[in-house]
């Protein structure tokens, strides 16, 4: 067994996750990388950190995906340490124009994932009697914001998840907590400024949108998980931390 940490992040191909994934390998930690998307992580960071990354793609909706991650976890390093729910989907739409297909791709994305991962994830932890997830949320946890019919919902249920699970596991040396992001800056967004046909404007737009005047960085977001992840956090369970620029506040 490994006497490094080991995470497991889920969305790791882009954004939030991609430099979650590098910041904890830069820390010296073990790392399994999870992504529909193929490679599973940046091929630089999986060419650099070859011994301590293990990438499984797979879609995190399904159960078959959760039983693949975590048999790489421990197979490969011995035990999780961390666990990190960051992929997620949106739709930009109102509940009623929402076919039946969206609303599930959206739930099993943003929020059946967490239940697969803890059917296979906790009990690896309960044995170990330690453990911290971090649950990814959004400002859309919190805030009722046009246009996310079923998102809104979705990142709500991250929240009640995330408490439910720290009271269940408290016990068993498990923490849980969601970080919820307002906007960043990351590859998803800036395609949809390009498609706005008014990328600057639409940039600005969002920043506006926010109190302290600007959009977060996905390394932002990246050393705020790795905070809430670590033992330096190991008195906050159930929180749900806002990282939005003030947004949440207003």
């Amino acid at each position: 067994m490994t006497h490094a940490a080991v995470a497991i992040v889920t969305g790791a191909a882009s954004g939030i996750g991609a430099e979650t994934v590098r910041l904890f390998l830069e820390a010296g930690m073990n790392v399994v990388a999870v992504d529909r998307d193929s490679p599973a992580a940046p091929e630089a960071l999986l060419s650099r950190y070859s011994e301590q990354l293990v990438p499984v793609t797979g879609d995190v909706g399904l159960e078959a995906t959760a039983e693949a991650f975590t048999e790489a976890a421990v197979s490969r390093f011995g035990k999780i340490d961390i666990l990190v729910n960051n992929a997620g989907v949106a739709c930009v739409k109102r509940l009623h124009e929402h076919t039946e297909a969206d609303w599930d791709r959206v739930m099993n994305t943003n929020v059946k994932a967490l239940y697969w991962a803890a059917r296979y994830v906790v009990p690896v932890m309960q044995r170990q009697h330690r453990g911290s997830i971090v649950n990814i949320g959004s400002i859309s946890s919190v805030c009722g914001m046009p246009n996310q019919g079923a998102y809104g919902p979705s990142k709500g249920a991250v929240i009640q998840l995330t408490r439910q699970m720290a009271i269940d596991y408290a016990r068993d040396g498990i923490r849980v907590n969601a970080v919820c992001p307002g906007t960043v800056d990351t590859p998803l967004l800036q395609a949809s400024a390009h498609e706005s046909g008014d990328p600057q404007g639409f940039l600005n737009g969002l920043a506006e949108g926010h109190p302290i005047g600007r959009i977060a960085s996905g390394h932002e977001i990246a050393r705020f998980i790795q905070f809430v992840a670590s033992p330096e956090a190991g008195f906050i369970t159930g929180a749900v931390l806002m990282i939005d620029g003030g947004y949440s506040a207003q």
